[in-house]
């Protein structure tokens, strides 16, 4: 019986040295060659910039909030000399139970989003305010947004965003448009 065993494993080692064998031959057989004549080569590295975010300050007014509130805030892109384009993202993760809450990021021709939908279902959300590209360049760019916080007088009964919350967190992300 052992001997039967022996066979039959030294017969199966076999078959799989020959089938390694002959792929190997096969793949050797189609190998490509590289001719030519030996070159010098010029490499040279790109530089990419860093960016800087600056959030601007907290709101001020942001308890006991009534309708007819609106507040603002400034934040800033710096983005350092880069020889390739950068495109940054400014982003909002937050969580809103007032329903009539608006939202504005100004300064639409430097990609912000202009008004902001914001999900009103208690849960945690993120939203892009911004998307700007920056171009190759060999100076530093600085770009301003004013974001708009309101909870407009509608004329209507806002008995719903009574005794809820906005908690917001503004951060900046570098090329990367992921929610």
């Amino acid at each position: 019986m052992d001997s039967k065993r022996y066979e039959i494993m030294l017969s199966v080692i076999t078959i799989l040295t020959v089938i390694v064998t002959s792929v190997g031959v096969t793949f050797a057989y189609f190998t490509t060659e590289i001719s030519g004549e030996a070159a010098d080569v010029s490499a040279t590295t790109s530089k990419i910039g860093g960016v800087t975010f600056d959030g601007g300050s907290d709101f001020t007014t942001a308890s006991e909030i009534e309708p007819g509130w609106t507040e603002s805030k400034t934040f800033t892109i710096s983005v350092e000399p880069s020889d390739s384009e950068q495109t940054v993202y400014v982003k909002m993760t937050y969580t809103n139970g007032m329903p009539d809450l608006t939202c504005n990021v100004s300064d639409v021709s430097n990609g912000a989003k202009g008004d902001i939908s914001l999900d009103s279902t208690e849960s945690e959300t993120t939203a892009i305010l911004v998307e700007k590209t920056f171009a190759p360049s060999e100076d530093v760019q600085t770009i301003t947004y004013t974001l708009t916080m309101a909870l407009p007088e509608t004329g209507e009964n806002q008995n719903a965003s009574q005794g809820k919350e906005f908690d917001g967190l503004l951060f900046a992300e570098f090329g990367s448009k992921n929610l």
